[in-house]
């Protein structure tokens, strides 16, 4: 456990280069095995969830079950993780369950996170998002809470697909100075592409996470656009 909180580490003292997570948009074995060829560092799953990039609802962990098992078995070694709900009503039982497979971390909005019944850091660590309705206000308090990774999905969701500009490095750059020294996701909200990924993560990004918007939604759009992600992360770490 706790993998990602590691990796992330070793990205922040340059010692590797920024990591890239899949954020599958389905629960799909090819699409995984697509990510994992293309240079995956990390692969996200979901439940409970109706994902608004993509369009697609994700069952309980119940009906996932079958799908994560194989998912885990085409990651081997690299670390998985879970977007656990998709409001604030999921129970301490169903993070329990949650916890007690081999997840090594959550993924969960702020708002979507209720205290007291997040399992122990320990065995399951938190990655915490901001979403486009917190602040600079909010996102530097986040240093003082049981926090391990901070999300910056702070983008508009009416914005999604919409070119990646300076506006939105400035407000990126802001963001990763008020949580630090918490490492930082920046997802792919906005259409990120490769050749951005240096300054990027100059701005103080430990890792890209891709998903639909700049993945697609087939395994052969998958495992090439990570690896050209791939690619571009190496290259910003030998720069």
């Amino acid at each position: 456990m706790n993998q990602l909180v590691t990796m992330l580490k070793a990205v922040q003292n340059r010692k590797r280069p920024p990591l890239l997570i899949a954020s599958l948009p389905r629960n799909d074995v090819a699409l995984a095995h697509a990510a994992v060829s293309g240079g995956a560092d990390v692969l996200k799953v979901h439940l409970n969830v109706h994902h608004q990039a993509g369009g697609v609802r994700f069952g309980s962990l119940k009906e996932e079950n079958q799908n994560l098992d194989q998912i885990f078995d085409i990651a081997g070694e690299l670390p998985v993780g879970v977007v656990p709900t998709g409001n604030a009503e999921i129970s301490a039982e169903e993070l329990e369950e949650i916890a007690a497979r081999r997840f090594d971390f959550l993924s969960i909005y702020d708002h979507h996170a209720p205290i007291a019944k997040l399992p122990d850091r320990e065995r399951i660590s938190r990655m915490i998002a901001l979403s486009c309705h917190d602040d600079r206000f909010i996102a530097a308090r986040f240093p003082r809470l049981p926090i391990d990774v901070v999300e910056l999905s702070v983008m508009a969701h009416e914005s999604y697909g919409q070119p990646f500009t300076y506006r939105d490095l400035a407000f990126i750059r802001d963001l990763a100075e008020c949580v630090a020294p918490l490492p930082t996701v920046l997802p792919t909200q906005h259409a990120i592409l490769p050749n951005m990924v240096k300054e990027i993560a100059d701005a103080g990004v430990c890792a890209i996470m891709i998903g639909v918007i700049v993945a697609g939604s087939t395994p052969p759009s998958w495992e090439k656009t990570c690896r050209e992600f791939r690619a571009a992360l190496d290259e910003s770490f030998r720069a």
